[in-house]
């Protein structure tokens, strides 16, 4: 009797749970239009950050943004960056995209220099070879103020604005 129990027992137990298998609901995975339309507008925002950056006019030859500003009596802000480099890319994203500072940096000629380009570097006076790096310069190449770093736009542009009250 108790191995007859038993087994009705266990064949209970057995078709309860499914044959042995667990039975799982699929689980349906959807986006809603507002949550691609957000992602779309996210992605969108990122690159008219980095357009505003590429807004600027960077010269990329040393000779000719000194010639220039020789010929535009300005002065110079070179920056040494590198592609992979985040804290370039923060920089440029944030504080180079701020209407406020690019409205600062038009009293420039601007020079945008790569640091893997040695035989330029090594013509910045004072370059350590840290990035992002900023240099200003004198037409004649003399340097005047130079800074290491990411900067938030905040700061960035108050470093621009004792710059422009020493010179």
């Amino acid at each position: 009797m108790k191995i007859i129990l038993s087994s009705i027992i266990f064949f209970s137990l057995f078709l309860l749970s499914g044959c042995g298998e667990e039975k799982t609901k699929p689980v349906k995975i959807s986006t809603s239009k507002s949550q691609k339309h957000e992602t779309i507008q996210s992605m969108q925002k990122k690159e008219e950050t980095l357009g505003a950056f590429e807004k600027l006019i960077w010269e990329t030859d040393m000779d000719h943004a000194f010639e220039r500003a020789k010929n535009e009596n300005k002065n110079v802000m070179i920056m040494v960056e590198d592609p992979r480099c985040k804290w370039c890319t923060k920089m440029k994203k944030g504080a180079l995209s701020d209407q406020n500072v690019q409205d600062k940096l038009q009293s420039y000629i601007l020079l945008k220099v790569q640091r893997s380009d040695k035989k330029t570097a090594k013509r910045i006076e004072d370059f350590t070879g840290a990035i992002p790096s900023f240099y200003f310069m004198q037409p004649d190449q003399e340097l005047f103020e130079s800074v290491i770093g990411y900067f938030v736009t905040e700061d960035f542009l108050g470093y621009l604005d004792e710059i422009e009250e020493d010179n």
